[in-house]
């Protein structure tokens, strides 16, 4: 009697391991369709609003010289407010400003529902990107889209990665500002890092803050003594509900008129 009941549970474990691994297996492809869906929206808006500078074009400015159509980008979605283009890591997205916390969270540029979302700035950040401390939020996505790619700053083998290009580009209407990054780090919801900065007592505070807990080495020739705007990159780290984040700080090292 006894050997049956142990059989009859063996056989109802490996049944729910059985499910367990199915039920998985439908969830990732599951996800990886929504991705795929995400992908081809996005790679649409890129091919249609963006125009990739020539080589005799980029030899002669101090930025990339992408031409952003914000005309059509705003045709599908009126609150865009930038491009985003982070060329050591190939994100090249579009970011628009949230008009409730975490409006975006779960849209795509075109609004549609989707896991992928869309890179969107804080409710409390200027749209203009002339605040003292804006941020900007995207999903880590496991195929490495929208700021999936962030976490090769700390993988091992990538030191090199902001030695060769540590800029960060914010392409508006009006103007083309580049960051850059000067400090990235784990932390949790609600730290420090993202503090609401609006006098320079509290700026030089998240500066103390950042510098306590990066994990990158700021540039010896960052000068902060004018109160350059800073940017902050931030997605999810570790697993679904952890609390953690990566957050990548930038600061404003250069600004030019379209």
């Amino acid at each position: 009697m006894r050997n049956k009941v142990f059989k009859a549970l063996r056989i109802i474990a490996i049944l729910i391991c059985i499910g367990v691994i199915a039920y998985e297996g439908y969830k990732i492809y599951d996800d990886q369709k929504e991705y795929a869906v995400a992908d081809n929206e996005y790679e649409a808006i890129e091919s249609s609003a963006i125009t990739w500078p020539s080589q005799e074009e980029s030899s002669v400015v101090e930025y990339p010289l992408i031409r952003v159509d914000f005309d059509k980008l705003e045709e599908i979605n009126p609150d865009v407010v930038a491009w985003l283009y982070f060329p050591s890591l190939d994100i090249s997205y579009p970011v628009v400003k949230e008009n409730e916390v975490d409006q975006y969270l779960h849209l795509t540029f075109d609004g549609q529902v989707n896991k992928a979302g869309c890179l969107f700035e804080d409710v409390l950040s200027d749209p203009e990107f002339r605040g003292m401390h804006d941020i900007i939020f995207g999903h880590n996505m496991r195929n490495g889209s929208m700021f999936g790619s962030l976490k090769k700053l700390y993988a091992n083998g990538n030191e090199d990665l902001l030695e060769k290009n540590p800029y960060v580009y914010i392409y508006t209407k009006d103007y083309i500002f580049q960051y850059r990054v000067f400090g990235y780090y784990i932390t949790r919801v609600g730290s420090d890092a993202y503090k609401v900065v609006e006098t320079t007592e509290s700026y030089n505070e998240l500066l103390d803050f950042i510098q306590y807990s990066s994990a990158y080495p700021r540039p010896a020739d960052a000068d902060f003594s004018q109160y350059p705007s800073l940017l902050t990159l931030s997605t999810c780290s570790g697993q679904s509900g952890s609390g953690k984040r990566f957050v990548v700080h930038t600061y404003k090292t250069g600004a030019w008129e379209w």
